[in-house]
Order: C-alpha cells, then structure tokens, then sequence
C-alpha cells in the first residue's frame, strides 16, 4: 500500500516538474550506439517534446524520435565514455525562440535526457536604469522581442537561413540539417517554411552534393572561414541563381543567399550580345575602343589585336604601346590629332599608316567620340582597316588619270575629226564636183570611173567621220533624262523613214510601248538605226517585214545577266525577215566597224550598231542579238522602265 502511494507520489511529483525526462534502455545488450536505444519513459514535459506517448514510444529507436543532431552525437559520445554531457539547444516553437539546457548521463542500463526550459535573464534595474516589472511582463517583452527578431529576418530581401551539421559514425560530416529558414527561401520556392525547417540540406535539394554545396559548407565549418558562392538550382522547373554567403556560427552556419537569377539573365544577353558584337567585328574588319582621357590606358576590343596580328590581349593596353606600331611619318600626325582630340574633347577622325606584328604595313582608319560620366572624359570609337579601300582608291585615281589622257586625246581627235579632217575632205568633194561638171563628156570612160570611185570614197569618208563624231559624243549630251514615251519615239521615227518604207513596200507592226527615263533623241537614234538596219539588210523578192514588241519583265525573273533584280524593265523586241546572220557573229556584231559583208554589197560605215550598244548602256540597259542566215534577225534592248 505504501509502496503503490510512493509511486504516485514520486510519478506526480515528475509529471508536473518543469523538467522534461526520457529515459532509454538498450534492445540488446552493449549497444553503443542511440540507434539500438528505445524510450521505456518520458515524462508529460518529456513526451511533448519529443513527441511521443508511453503506448508508441518503445516502438521506435532514439535516432527516429529526437529530431536534434546535436542531441544524438553527444549521446553517443556519453555512451563511448561513461561521462556525462551538459549542453544548451535553440528550439524555435511556433513563433518564439526558446533555450533549453540538456543533461544527458548513464542511468541504471540505459540514457537519462533531462531538459530544461532556460529562463531568461535581465539585467538589474541598477544597471539599466529600467523599472524591473513582474516576471510575467518580462516574459511577454523577451516574446515580443523574438518575434520581433523574426519579423525582422522574414522582411529582408536575402534568403537567411542557420544549418547545423549531420555527422556519420565516424563523426565526419554528412549532411546539414536546416534549422532556421526565413520566409524569403518559402517565396521563391513556392513551399512553407514549415516544409523546409528540419529537413537536411540533401532531403530538400539532393543536387547539393553534385553541385559542390554540400563539400564548400563542410569546409566553410571545418575551417571555420566564410565561403561565398553562386550556384543554379530548379524549383517547380524554373531555373533560380542565388549567391549565398556561408559563415560559421556557434555550432552551426548561417548563410546569407541573394537571389541573383535577374542579374545573371542580364549577364548572358550581354554575353550573346558582346559574342555578336565580336562577330560582327570580324567580319567587318574593324575593332572598337575605350579610353578614359585621364589615363594612360585604352581599352581594346579583341578585334584590335587581329588587325594589329596579334592574338587578344598579346601586347598591353598603354597608349605609348599604340604609338610604336605607327608608320615613323605618321607619328607626329597621330600625337597631334589625340593631343587635340583629348584637349577640346573633339571627335577624332583620321587615317593612318602601322606596321604588324609581321612587319606588315596597313592603313589604319580611326573615328573617335568624346563624352563625359560621372565627371571622367572618354572617348570611344572604331578602328578599321582601310587598306584595300586605300590601293582600291589608288588604282582608281591612276585610272582617272588615264581617262583624262584618253578623254583628252579624244577630245584632241573630235576638233581633229569635226574640223581638220572635213575641211580638206569638203575642198576635195568640192574640186571633184568642178572636175566631173566642167569635163563632162570629154573624159574618157575609164576616166570617168575613176572620178566616180573618188566621189563614192569621199562621200563614204563624211559619212564615216560623221558617225564617229556621234559615236564619241553619246556619253557628252548634256541634257538631263526626262520620262520618254517610245510610241512617240517609233512615230517620230517612222515619219522619217517614210518615203524608204513606202519605196521598199515594207511592212511595220508593232503594239503599244511603255515610257522609260532617258534622252529623246538618242532613243530616236536607237529605234532609227535598228529599224534602219532591218531595211538595209532585206531579201531580195520578199516583202520586208518588221516586227516591234514591247513587254514589262522584272529584273530578278529574267535570265539576261547584268539586269539588276529590283527593277522592271521595258524589254523591246525588233524581228526581220531579212537575210539574217550566222550565230557565231551575235556578240561581234557590235564592235565598232565591224561589217559582215562587203562595202559593195550593202552601204554604211560598221558604225550603226555599236552607236546602238552605246546609247542603250548609256541609258543602263542592254542589247542583244540573234540571227540566223537567210531566217531574218532579231534584236532585244531591255531598258528600266518608269512603271
């Protein structure tokens, strides 16, 4: 009886103690280690911290039931040897923070945890000059005051978190257990805080152990150095870059993580951006630069260094270093330009002679601006290589000069042609006319035949001056192009040549034309010397027919070379029944005097089609011919046309 009353007595007495208690036995017998312990008893403190009921409790081992590593390690280390363990724990609770002290000793056959709540401590009223309250104020004021410090941590813009550290059997560092979390980590996840707080840092993200986590926080806690670090990580398959700052503290690591994921989106743009930049510089030839006027140092892009033929960042950035590879005569040049340039603030825009790392010489182009930031001067610009453009516009100023000569001798030929030669030409058609009227009909035949060779040869010799002279002056017409509607060309053209259609009995048809931009009268003379021609060369005992036909074709649909695809032009189509021509004189057939037949046979200079050629590139078209002998000829002009 008394004993059973003890019982109760000594079983109430540790229920209502404010200490909590749990006492565990081994499953079998010299079991060193928590995992072979189960709970036979806890107290009503000792079961609500730990979970537990007197009915569950020996159905699970110590290491599943106490969630604080710490707890376990050092009952572990009691179990090694024998001496008891005393150590304070930070358990938060809801919203508080609370501070337990723990003793954890060898009882009877197994471990005693006893755990009791740390009240907290103020300072004397003495000391703080603060009336001291009742102890039920003061616990309301440390509660505020903690959930104050917990507010504080939610609101920060960092990820704040505290780990403490998993230990294997061998006490090295397994894992880290994440104890705190602020509410910034549940935003960007998308997960409670509750979720996250008390798993290990390899429950909630296993890829911390492939990514270098977990191996930079075990160093960071060994060698009790802070490390910073920046790593990718997915949440709900969305990419999240934060950079975490790790230091030691007490027994455990706070970390300080920033979400960067913005920052590093920005970073690869300008990555891409300054990759194509790169890029594009290459293929451009040129190169860009920075230089800030109050130093003695320029910032070069890659692109630099290779026209310079060296490979990137090979020779240093200093502007003394620039000078060096400059051509001797135009180092005065370039110091006095970037004197002035860096003095005024001016833009800078000259060309210049380097020699490369193969000893190469190269011109150089460089245009720079000034603009001012944050109270410094710089200048940026671009340096290209302009040395093809140089010879290019070298061989072009040799070939001007050559035209000049030529344009000169041909000008020297046109007063020879238009005066020298006519005059003394005109004097001998002149005598010949007096010669044949004044001894006519008392010079012999053969006499007369020759007088009429000399006629035939002067006449001949005018009209062939007379052609030159167009032919050398179709690029010299200084009337400006205007729109020209060719049906009223072809009219003009056959009134002309009236009376030698009607005597020939030929045959004109044609359709409706289009108008293009050019000089009226050259265009006269194209339509006058094709149709002409198509009269000239006709066969004999058949009616001369001639056909002119007009259509619109675009540029990029036509397989005529030299057409330009962004245009339409008016394609002009003259086709004779005529005596034609063989294939193999198509393209020659425009060189200047060339004749296919005999000066006996048919009349004219070899002058009419290369004039033809002339005006239609003058107008920027082209000709064409085909021919067949005997079958007729046909010639196609395309010129760009107004519509």
């Amino acid at each position: 009886m008394k004993n059973n009353l003890a019982d109760d007595f000594f079983k109430t007495m540790i229920d209502d103690a404010d200490t909590a208690i749990l006492y565990a036995e081994p499953s079998a017998s010299n079991s060193v280690n928590v995992k072979g312990y189960r709970p036979k008893y806890a107290n009503k403190k000792g079961q609500r911290f730990f979970g537990i009921t007197l009915d569950n409790c020996e159905s699970e081992t110590l290491d599943e039931l106490v969630h604080y590593d710490e707890v376990l390690i050092l009952a572990n280390k009691v179990l090694e040897t024998g001496e008891d363990e005393n150590f304070n724990i930070i358990v938060r609770e809801v919203a508080s923070i609370l501070n337990y002290h723990i003793r954890i000793r060898i009882f009877n056959k197994g471990l005693l945890f006893a755990l009791t709540l740390v009240k907290p401590k103020f300072i004397s009223d003495k000391d703080s000059k603060l009336p001291l309250g009742n102890l039920e104020s003061r616990n309301r004021e440390l509660e505020i005051s903690n959930l104050f410090g917990i507010r504080v941590l939610d609101s920060n813009d960092s990820i704040i978190s505290y780990l403490k550290p998993v230990f294997d059997n061998k006490g090295k560092i397994e894992d880290f257990r994440i104890v705190y979390i602020n509410n910034r980590m549940g935003e960007i996840a998308n997960q409670e805080t509750a979720f996250i707080e008390g798993k290990t840092i390899l429950e909630y993200y296993p890829k911390n152990d492939e990514n270098g986590v977990l191996e930079i926080l075990t160093d960071s806690y060994v060698s009790g150095e802070n490390k910073e670090y920046t790593k990718e990580f997915i949440f709900n398959e969305e990419s999240v870059w934060l950079t975490t700052k790790a230091v030691k503290m007490n027994d455990g690591l706070i970390l300080f993580s920033k979400d960067v994921t913005q920052e590093k989106k920005y970073e690869a743009q300008l990555f891409i951006q300054n990759r194509l930049l790169s890029e594009a510089e290459r293929v451009a030839n040129i190169g860009s630069f920075r230089w800030n006027l109050n130093e003695n140092h320029i910032k070069y892009s890659d692109n630099v260094y290779r026209l310079f033929g060296y490979d990137p960042n090979e020779f240093d950035n200093k502007y003394d270093r620039l000078l060096t590879f400059l051509h001797p005569n135009d180092f005065e040049k370039v110091k006095s330009s970037f004197k002035e340039a860096r003095k005024n603030k001016s833009k800078s825009d000259l060309v210049f002679r380097i020699y490369t790392k193969s000893q190469e010489l190269r011109y150089m182009n460089t245009i720079g601006e000034c603009y001012q930031k944050e109270g410094n001067w710089y200048m940026v610009g671009v340096i290209r290589d302009v040395t093809k453009q140089i010879e290019a516009e070298s061989i072009l100023q040799i070939k001007n000069t050559e035209l000049k000569r030529t344009n000169a001798d041909l000008e020297a030929f046109n007063r020879v042609a238009s005066h020298d030669l006519q005059e003394p030409l005109r004097k001998i058609q002149m005598f010949v006319s007096r010669l044949d009227e004044e001894e006519e009909g008392r010079l012999s035949n053969r006499s007369q035949g020759y007088l009429s060779k000399i006629k035939y040869s002067s006449d001949r010799m005018r009209k062939l001056i007379n052609n030159l002279l167009s032919y050398s002056k179709i690029d010299e017409v200084g009337e400006q192009p205007k729109r020209v509607d060719l049906n009223d060309v072809l009219k003009n053209v056959l009134e002309d040549l009236g009376e030698r259609i009607n005597d020939l009995d030929a045959q004109i048809d044609s359709v409706s034309l289009s108008v293009v931009n050019g000089i009226q009268f050259q265009l006269e003379q194209l339509f006058a010397n094709l149709i002409g021609n198509s009269l000239k060369y006709i066969k004999e005992g058949v009616q001369p027919n001639i056909k002119i036909v007009g259509s619109i074709v675009s540029g990029d649909k036509s397989s005529v070379d030299n057409l330009l695809p962004s245009i339409n032009y008016v394609k002009l189509q003259f086709i004779d029944n005529g005596i034609g021509f063989e294939k193999k004189y198509e393209e020659k057939i425009f060189e200047i005097f060339q004749r296919l037949h005999g000066k006996t046979e048919f009349s004219g200079t070899g002058l009419g089609l290369s004039i033809c050629k002339k005006i239609v590139q003058s107008h920027n078209g082209t000709i064409m011919a085909k021919g067949e002998k005997n079958k007729g000829a046909e010639f196609t002009v395309y010129l760009p046309t107004l519509l």
